[in-house]
């Protein structure tokens, strides 16, 4: 089973850090998963064991690899169980998140971690993320994540109305994800949004999975 010690050295292999309130927080949103899952299916029963070096070192690469920007708010596309963005924002505590999670008893889960966890930077929507435009149409977002949610071109037509010019838009996705990228270039240009780059986890692996980044144009 991996340990979160592991999860730490993955995180000091990329020149981080966590201290103790985030080693704590971690530690208790773990605890929390193992909690419900056999209830919820956040994780399937193949991952279980490795929660920590699987799940949440892939969540936090934005910010191990110098991508994700501090400060601003931060609108995580299908959060699921939290993943990414309950790890990005353990480690971005300055940075406002949204969780917008459609499942009512998953975003149940998402209101107990945070209470649990003690996060006062992260707020829960409880609604399909083509809905969140409707809500405020004047609230607009710094950046969006979105890990094991749909293709590019579906993230794009959800992301792009939400998203401030110059805001970025990051998926996680796996090795080689050009042909996915050119499939959404209609809907990128409608959104006004480009292509900023492909990041693999580990360069010259081409087994490697990627952060794809978009970016509103500033006339957007």
């Amino acid at each position: 089973m991996d340990s979160l010690e592991q999860f730490v050295h993955g995180i000091e292999q990329h020149g981080h850090r966590l201290n103790a309130r985030k080693y704590g927080a971690f530690e208790r949103y773990l605890g929390e998963i193992h909690r419900v899952n056999g209830r919820l299916g956040l994780i399937s029963r193949n991952d279980l064991d490795r929660i920590p070096t699987r799940h949440f070192l892939d969540s936090v690469m934005p910010v191990l690899m110098g991508i994700m920007p501090t400060g601003g708010t931060v609108v995580d596309v299908g959060s699921g169980g939290g993943l990414p963005g309950i790890p990005l924002a353990i480690m971005l505590p300055g940075t406002q998140f949204v969780l917008v999670e459609s499942n009512r008893k998953k975003c149940a889960f998402l209101g107990q971690a945070r209470r649990v966890i003690g996060m006062d930077n992260v707020n829960v929507r409880n609604m399909r993320m083509e809905m969140l435009p409707d809500e405020d149409p004047s609230v607009l977002y710094d950046v969006a994540v979105a890990r094991a949610v749909d293709t590019v071109g579906q993230l794009v037509g959800w992301c792009g109305s939400v998203l401030k010019p110059g805001a970025m838009l990051i998926c996680y996705k796996g090795p080689r994800p050009e042909e996915e990228i050119e499939s959404a270039e209609s809907v990128m240009e409608a959104q006004g949004m480009v292509w900023e780059g492909t990041y693999p986890y580990e360069e010259g692996t081409p087994e490697s999975p990627t952060l794809v980044v978009l970016k509103k144009g500033q006339s957007g």
